[in-house]
């Protein structure tokens, strides 16, 4: 997993895996309701007076985000499918997953750590890297 702050290290690739934005690998990324529901619960949290990193694993909690979105995942053949490619890629060299949550997501509430997990159980010996550090800001 690699967040929009670090730099890809030399060889490897990063691929993003969310909805926004025009690049990427879209069927990776959580359904428009599961993000909808997450963001409102978000939002509610914070309104509440909860900090960012507090609202943002509570969110996930609150929705059941990674039985949802796991369940998204190995129910759509297309989504297997591009994971699957990304294992295979991730056997070459290396691949980091990108998304907008976060450094070390706070409980791993990041759909990208659901992808990794995911990954592990259909290949075994894949190899889960660490998640590069920040870049200085």
């Amino acid at each position: 997993r690699i967040t929009r702050f670090a730099a890809t290290p030399a060889g490897a690739r990063r691929v993003s895996v969310m909805r926004k934005g025009s690049a990427g690998i879209k069927e990776l990324a959580p359904s428009e309701a599961l993000l909808a529901d997450f963001q409102r619960e978000k939002d509610r949290l914070r309104a509440q007076g909860i900090g960012a990193e507090a609202a943002h694993a509570g969110a996930c909690e609150a929705i059941d985000y990674r039985r949802r979105f796991l369940a998204q995942m190995r129910g759509d053949a297309t989504s297997l499918a591009a994971l699957k490619v990304l294992i295979a890629e991730a056997h070459t060299r290396e691949v980091y997953l990108m998304c907008m949550c976060p450094y070390r997501t706070r409980d791993r509430a990041c759909h990208s750590y659901l992808l990794l997990d995911l990954a592990a159980e259909m290949d075994p010996a894949l190899a889960i890297l660490e998640e590069p550090a920040q870049a200085p800001r």
